[in-house]
């Protein structure tokens, strides 16, 4: 049988020392993608280390307990950077390599190396900081790849900060119609290649915002056009306090928010701009993750004259398909990487349980 148009996955994220694997809802198959991942690289012999942003591995589905979740299995010599007390409850051989002095609700993360094969639940750091951390220290101690899990309430996992390379994960579970299922993936994508921002001003991202002037602007400070604005402003600021912010900055094109930027201040920048309507802004967040859209994408914004870009991107290498919803409904799984390959661009549509997936060892 013919293999999967794109290659296996370990081809596919090759380049990448970090990837993170991200579901776009629970049930999109994304325990399966990993497994397949691992089984690849085992059969190449590649030394790989993994990790979770917070707690992965329960045996049945938390929304659904008659839902088996897969089980991945280790094998021997896997780095592992989960809590002390999950490697105790595994009952696996192991070699405790390192402490890493990250805190978790579970107990303090370590870094392992699995003396014997087997299943053990992971718990990682839930910060992007702490996952870079136990990720360098697995890649110290000779892990050739590692690899995050994640989820779509664990934004970090996705964040530039954490990996260079990503792999999502989507299914059917996002919909009872194909449609649904490609609009919602096909607006994760948009989020996740938002594009990198050129030109900005190191002095006008590295600047302190200030404090709110006595006539109640918010704080912002400006460099060459390019204006940092406040957290204050970005999580309370009415669009009048915004226009107001625009009218004394007139000659600031560029907008720079370090924190989150979401859809309440987006609307209120919308009305503010009533005075400049026909001049476009662009507005730079610091990377994919802290943009949170549900109502409107990045390319509406767009046509109405707001780009919203990053400084540091993540490259989506491959997405997976699961067209299975558990305890509900199903759809064809080649006419549904179809339909996701005819709506996104430029990367490899996947579903590892496919006769055609050309994954597995060797």
């Amino acid at each position: 049988m013919a293999s999967e148009p794109g290659g296996r996955l370990i081809e596919l994220i090759s380049g990448a020392r970090r990837v993170a694997l991200v579901g776009l809802a629970k049930n999109t198959g994304k325990t399966q993608t990993l497994g397949a991942i691992l089984a690849e690289h085992d059969g190449e012999g590649m030394n790989v280390g993994v990790t979770s942003i917070g707690r992965d591995g329960e045996e049945h589905d938390v929304i659904d307990a008659r839902i088996q979740k897969p089980r991945i299995h280790l094998r021997e010599g896997t780095l592992l950077a989960t809590t002390a007390g999950l490697l105790r409850a595994s009952g696996l051989s192991h070699e405790r390599l390192r402490q890493t002095g990250v805190r978790t609700p579970l107990g303090e993360v370590v870094v392992a190396r699995l003396a014997e094969a087997g299943i053990v639940e992971v718990a990682g750091p839930s910060g992007a900081i702490d996952v870079r951390a136990v990720s360098e220290a697995m890649e110290e101690l000779g892990a050739e790849r590692v690899l995050i899990d994640g989820a779509i309430d664990r934004r970090a996992a996705s964040s530039p900060e954490v990996a260079d390379g990503l792999v999502m994960a989507t299914g059917a579970v996002l919909g009872r119609d194909p449609a649904q299922v490609v609009a919602s993936t096909a607006n994760a994508v948009e989020l996740v290649r938002l594009p990198r921002a050129a030109g900005v001003d190191a002095r006008a991202w590295e600047a302190p915002a200030g404090t709110p002037r006595d006539d109640g602007e918010p704080a912002a400070s400006e460099h060459d056009g390019q204006l940092l604005l406040s957290r204050r402003l970005l999580l309370g600021a009415e669009p009048e306090q915004i226009a107001a912010l625009l009218r004394a900055h007139s000659r600031a094109d560029t907008l720079l928010v370090r924190g989150a930027l979401g859809e309440r201040f987006l609307e209120g920048l919308l009305l503010a701009r009533v005075e400049r309507a026909g001049r476009a802004l662009r507005i730079v967040a610091a990377d994919p993750t802290k943009v949170f859209l549900s109502r409107r994408g990045p390319d509406w914004y767009r046509r109405q004259g707001i780009a919203i870009e990053v400084l540091h991107t993540i490259e989506l290498k491959a997405i997976t398909v699961n067209p299975l919803s558990p305890q509900s409904h199903s759809f064809d799984s080649k006419e549904l990487r179809e339909l996701i390959r005819a709506a996104v661009a430029d990367v490899a549509v996947v579903d590892v349980l496919d006769p055609s997936y050309g994954g597995g060892p060797g």
